[in-house]
């Protein structure tokens, strides 16, 4: 009985100490700051949510009138939540279909209508762009060459040459627009894609795109270097704000986990000092004379299965209207300068299919704060 009831005692104070380290935390201690909000947005993702189903049809990014489809959506989610920010990314494939052929129109007509609506752009520009599958490379680039996987693809010298000579046309192309307020250096470039087979870039290949954006900008905007850092000991932070003029991070509060044999939602941002110190990370950036930036702030279930399948009478346990309001605090306390919702395609398929705004209302509430 003694050695139980010492086994209890010393459980009780290790929950203690966790409890009070939880309360002296930053997410427990920090003001919120007045963070400018913006979305996501990805006409990939809305095609997917809005015009594909399981089964079929597949929406082919060369159907006719496409551009104009996507700048509609755009508008339309613009309109909903009044958003004044957008993170776009140039979709290497689509833009260059043949090598030294581009084809713009697609950007083009989002910009434009962002424009109509008042909203500045924040351009990632690269082989890495938001959304499923992540890598867009071209196949005329890889000509039938196998990606390997684990493999640092911008260690490939012709792949390498073969970016940067875009990233310079498209930021050329793109550099008289007024609607632009910045670049991002490739899209979490230092974080291997699951997606594709852990394929990643380099440090070096990164910051040369970083100068390229900078070479070829006349209006010297920020160029951005976006990190995703899950876990406390990971400091490829530092990097990206050596390399970049801005710091960028997802944040990503709720992880999927199995609990005890229980498939569940773990909450990162009340573990403590296991919890990535965002905060510090701005004010590190500030120290710098630069700003922080939430990049990607979770506004859609982190999901392993088809997120269609997430409805108002099947919601998801990662998140929901409620703590993504909660995530959007959480944003606010890290200092963050400006803070990108993710999700935004996600809150309108919601709305349109289900009859659901509860998560457009949530995006818009923190929009006009």
């Amino acid at each position: 009985m003694i050695l139980v009831g010492a086994a209890v005692a010393s459980l009780v104070v290790v929950f203690a100490l966790f409890r009070l380290i939880a309360e002296l935390h930053w997410t427990r201690q920090e003001v919120p700051a007045d963070s400018l909000f913006g979305i996501n947005f990805s006409c990939d993702q809305a095609e997917y949510l809005l015009l594909e189903t399981a089964d079929g049809p597949y929406a082919s990014d060369d159907r006719a009138g496409r551009a104009q489809w996507c700048g509609e959506v755009l508008g339309r989610i613009l309109d909903a939540t009044g958003a004044k920010y957008v993170r776009l990314s140039l979709v290497w494939d689509e833009v260059e279909p043949s090598e030294d052929e581009y084809d713009f129109s697609t950007p083009d007509e989002l910009l434009r209508v962002a424009g109509e609506h008042g909203a500045a752009v924040a351009l990632s520009i690269g082989m890495k762009a938001q959304r499923h599958p992540e890598f867009y490379i071209p196949e005329w680039v890889l000509q039938d060459r196998r990606i390997e996987a684990g493999e640092v693809i911008s260690d490939d010298p012709v792949v390498r040459a073969r970016a940067l000579a875009m990233v310079a046309v498209a930021t050329r192309h793109f550099a008289e627009s007024d609607v632009i307020d910045a670049w991002l250096a490739e899209n979490e470039p230092y974080i291997a894609s699951r997606r594709v087979d852990h394929v990643s870039l380099s440090y070096e290949y990164t910051a040369e795109v970083a100068s390229t954006i900078r070479a070829n900008d006349p209006m010297g905007r920020t160029v951005v270097i976006n990190h995703a850092q899950h876990e406390v000991t990971d400091q490829r932070w530092r990097r990206a704000l050596a390399d970049g003029d801005t710091l960028g991070q997802s944040l990503y509060p709720r992880r999927n986990a199995f609990i005890f044999g229980v498939k569940g939602a773990v909450n990162i941002m009340e573990l403590g000092l296991l919890t990535p110190n965002y905060a510090y990370q701005a004010k590190e950036a500030a120290n710098a004379g630069k700003e922080f930036w939430i990049t990607e702030l979770q506004g859609e279930p982190w999901t392993d299965t088809d997120s269609r399948l997430i409805t108002p009478t099947n919601p998801s346990a990662n998140l929901n209207p409620s703590t993504f309001e909660e995530n959007i605090l959480y944003g606010r306390k890290s200092g963050a300068d400006r803070i990108y919702l993710w999700g935004a395609e996600w809150w309108l398929y919601q709305a349109e299919h289900f009859g659901d705004a509860a998560w457009l209302e949530a995006a818009r509430g923190a929009v006009g704060e």
